[in-house]
């Protein structure tokens, strides 16, 4: 109990309300024992591909060690150096650091501005330059410096961190451009394919031609770099890097999973990138929705059109003017296209199939493939919440949460708590909403599995209001006790951090927490001569119903759990005129329930609870 009361206090404290801005930022700490704090590293694996059959000109994986490539220290403790693990890193780290997803994998070269006994006040500089590179066979051709890299920062935005490609081809005067600008911890392509065209520079002097990687700033995560080539690159090449699906709501979220009483017009989106050597015009994308049959149901163009240079990216959002109605996944197609046509039409296009439309669940999570635990916040320890953001689209009553347990025995026994805040419409902050400290007790059964968990009593959920959804834990185990996956966008995954403090998550892998609903819009308005009520409400034994309809016909009762199951069944046939009878609760648990009334004009749900 010591901690319940330790929790409680932490949220009175605090006011019980967070931020005045739905989208709260995620906030670093810069104190050097935070470095190696859980989850401090975005990444995601979406790098783009290049054409297998281009011709090479020139390739080094640093297998064997860095060939012709110096290193070189200007300033400070950071080095360039080979490894196959990434950073020099801390023992107390619990982040990830990717491997590169090279062909290559064995070693690659790294910037390590992670030495011991250092801190983001230490200015560091640094180059890796190449030797003499002979590109006399690749006359007439477009060519591109092309490489594989992993870049995060972690130092505060004011002390300044640089990552620049240089090309000589005399070995003295740079031609440089910076990349990885603003890239910080946020989520992004990374890994990546970088591809920089250099046939402009080089022409004429393509017998002596020099590389370099320039790196400014401090005390860093490290930039890892391998698989550096000299690449033919097409005329004309664009891709697509990125793709969204949203809806045209207030806070435009992004869902893997969507009720059927909750679907919008889908909006769509893409990063189109040019990675070709002429200027692109008219870039856009063509799309195509297909229904849970792969029946194909709308399709078109986008209204908007962009200039990309080499290099360059934009995003383009269309409005499709289609709504989803059926229940099953639907699947999306993006292709590029431009004005100047595709040489490589093997990276144009993008295929999505996570969007799935429910019965009574959201999610943002795809709940595929190896998920993650979730040990803590990131950056912190101690107890927090973390959960995602939602926005329902209709009125309707929110009866409980699904949530996946890891797959760790050690958690029997742990104690889930449900925090709920909202931000409503016209509104200037957020507020407690529901609390439950003591939602659910772990059994040997829940381990590794989705798990539902009811409230107390059903919530009213109301458009254009924000919900965050969070669960949390009484840690006294180190094992994670919650999972995350999918892919959304950054800053979505929000909650609380042990001081009451809110926190954005700097990953884009949605923790497994999912809201139910059950939709409570009557088929009709009650007037005199149609009504429908039931009492009282909470019940124990008995629970009664009225009802009073002109010429309703095929009229049945469900009563229908969290769920969504239905557990009873009482059909009434015609009901012309007042009708009142109870229905027995016997055998049921205690808990939220749902009586479903159907007719020939639809289906009208009220909620009640059973003592």
């Amino acid at each position: 109990m010591k901690k319940i009361y330790t929790l409680l206090g932490i949220l009175l404290l605090s006011g019980l309300s967070f931020g005045q801005s739905p989208y709260q930022i995620a906030q670093y700490d810069f104190a050097q024992n935070q470095k190696y704090a859980p989850n401090g590293i975005t990444y995601i694996r979406k790098p783009h591909t290049q054409s297998a059959d281009r011709a090479n000109f020139y390739t080094e994986n640093f297998d064997s060690g860095f060939g012709i490539w110096t290193p070189a220290i200007q300033q400070g403790p950071a080095d360039f150096k080979l490894t196959q693990y990434g950073h020099k890193n801390s023992a107390s780290n619990t982040f990830q650091i990717p491997s590169l997803a090279s062909s290559t994998p064995t070693q690659w070269v790294i910037i390590d501005s992670d030495s011991a006994n250092t801190s983001y006040t230490n200015a560091e500089a640094a180059t890796l330059t190449s030797g003499l590179i002979d590109l006399s066979s690749s006359s007439g051709q477009n060519i591109a410096f092309e490489f594989e890299q992993f870049f995060a920062e972690w130092q505060p935005v004011e002390t300044s961190d640089h990552t620049y490609l240089g090309v000589s081809t005399d070995g003295t005067n740079w031609t440089e451009i910076e990349i990885n600008e603003g890239v910080g911890r946020n989520a992004r392509s990374n890994p990546e394919i970088i591809s920089w065209d250099i046939t402009d520079i080089v022409s004429g002097s393509l017998s002596t031609v020099y590389l370099r990687f320039r790196w400014e700033g401090a005390w860093n995560y490290g930039w890892q770099i391998d698989n550096v080539q000299i690449n033919d690159i097409p005329d004309n090449d664009l891709t697509i890097t990125e793709t969204w699906r949203t809806y045209s709501s207030n806070a435009g979220l992004q869902y893997s999973k969507i009720p059927q009483a909750h679907t919008e017009e889908l909006i769509i989106g893409a990063i189109i990138k040019n990675i070709g050597h002429n200027t692109q015009t008219g870039a856009t994308f063509n799309y195509e929705i297909f229904d849970p049959s792969m029946t194909s149901v709308a399709s078109g163009t986008a209204n908007t059109t962009i200039i990309l240079d080499n290099m360059q990216q934009d995003t383009i959002f269309e409005a499709t003017g289609y709504t989803p109605s059926s229940l099953g996944t639907y699947t999306i197609r993006w292709n590029t296209t431009s004005n100047e046509g595709d040489d490589n039409v093997s990276n144009d296009t993008i295929w999505d199939d996570h969007l799935e439309i429910t019965e009574y669940t959201y999610a943002t999570d795809y709940n595929e493939g190896s998920a993650e635990g979730i040990t803590n916040w990131p950056l912190l320890t101690g107890e927090a919440f973390f959960g995602n953001l939602y926005e329902f689209q209709t009125q309707d009553i929110m009866a409980a949460l699904d949530v996946k347990i890891a797959n760790n025995s050690s958690n029997v026994g742990e104690i889930i708590i449900i925090s709920i805040y909202r931000f409503a419409d016209g509104g200037t902050q957020w507020d407690t909403y529901y609390d439950d400290y003591d939602a659910h007790t772990l059994t040997a059964s829940d381990i590794g599995n989705i798990i539902t968990i009811p409230f107390a009593s059903g919530l009213d959920v109301f458009p254009l209001d924000l919900y965050l959804i969070t669960v949390g834990q009484y840690a006294t185990t180190s094992e994670p006790l919650f999972e995350k996956q999918g892919d959304i966008g950054w800053n979505y995954i929000q909650g609380r951090d042990e001081n009451g403090d809110n926190r954005g998550f700097f990953d884009r892998l949605a923790p497994i927490v999912r809201p139910r609903i059950i939709d409570e819009v009557g088929v009709e308005e009650e007037s005199e001569n149609n009504f429908f009520t039931i009492y009282p409400n909470p019940a124990q034994d008995n629970l009664n119903v009225y009802m009073s309809f002109e010429k309703s016909k095929k009229t049945k009762i469900n009563v229908v759990d969290i769920s969504g199951k239905i557990i009873r069944t009482v059909n009434l046939g015609n009901v012309n005129g007042s009708k009142n009878f109870s229905i027995s609760l016997e055998g049921m648990s205690t808990g939220v329930y749902f009586i479903e009334l159907v007719n020939e004009s639809g289906k009208e749900v009220k909620k009640f609870v059973k003592k």
